[in-house]
């Protein structure tokens, strides 16, 4: 049975939440952030009174310093946590964030990790997959992976759980650490566009395919990466993104990158 979740129910089910939600005083507007935390992954969807953390980086504190400076002070929930996939340079840096904040719900996409320091994340999570469905207010989330056969994949970075998010000014594709074979299959499935893409893997030359970028031809290409040893992002996959006339930017060289829409465009800043 699929899920529909209401972000807004889940944050009115919580005392402090509610309270967030009506005194808050920080700015309503959407905005999209793309942590620097190194060879890892980590965002932050801000929704005005909502927040949604989409993976926690590495086991370093960069992800956390990243929300800590974008929060209130007094701020210390954050209603979703989402793991698109159980390798550590996506979920190592949730425990010391599920220490400092209170998760509202977190949400995987069915897989887990034998890795020790998965055991000190939260639990238990809610399970989803492709067809569900979280809404907040004019934005609604829609997961198109992991299906159930990819669910039953030894390579984790295949079980991603990849979704886009879409609202009144911007539709955007977070696509975890999905390979092509993954993209081929969504591309055939649904009728794909966006303004902007998380690329997936960080640049991987297995991943972002030439039929799946022409697909979704976005405008904005991010790319979550940090010095490593395997070539990340890969020449091939950088040339297929250029192709296609999307503008890359990557938090090695760029650091932490905000988008805001605003007046019909996207503004992009960033911070190294």
């Amino acid at each position: 049975m699929k899920w529909v979740l209401f972000i807004f129910l889940l944050v009115i089910c919580n005392v402090f939440a509610w309270q967030r939600v009506l005194f808050a005083h920080s700015s309503t507007s959407p905005r999209f952030y793309f942590f620097d935390v190194g060879q890892g992954d980590s965002a932050l969807i801000h929704l005005g009174p909502v927040q949604i953390l989409v993976d926690g980086g590495p086991p370093n504190s960069k992800a956390l310093k990243g929300i800590e400076r974008i929060l209130d002070i007094e701020d210390r929930y954050i209603d979703l946590v989402i793991l698109t996939h159980p390798h550590l340079d996506h979920f190592g840096g949730l425990p010391d964030i599920m220490d400092r904040y209170t998760i509202g719900t977190f949400i995987t996409g069915g897989t887990t990790s034998k890795n020790a320091a998965y055991a000190h994340i939260r639990t238990p999570d809610i399970v989803l997959g492709e067809g569900d469905r979280i809404t907040y207010g004019d934005y609604t989330l829609s997961i198109l992976g992991p299906n159930t056969a990819e669910r039953t994949n030894t390579d984790p970075n295949k079980t991603s759980l990849v979704f886009m998010l879409e609202g009144p000014d911007t539709r955007i594709f977070y696509a975890g650490d999905m390979h092509a074979d993954n993209e081929n299959r969504i591309r055939k499935e649904y009728a794909l566009n966006a303004d902007v893409l998380k690329v997936a893997h960080h640049g991987s030359r297995f991943s972002s395919s030439a039929t799946f970028l022409k697909e979704l031809q976005p405008k904005i290409t991010i790319i979550s990466v940090g010095n490593n040893a395997y070539g990340h992002p890969a020449p091939v996959a950088l040339e297929r993104i250029t192709d296609i006339g999307a503008k890359i930017y990557d938090t090695r060289t760029r650091g932490t990158i905000k988008i805001v829409p605003q007046d019909g465009q996207l503004q992009i800043y960033t911070e190294k």
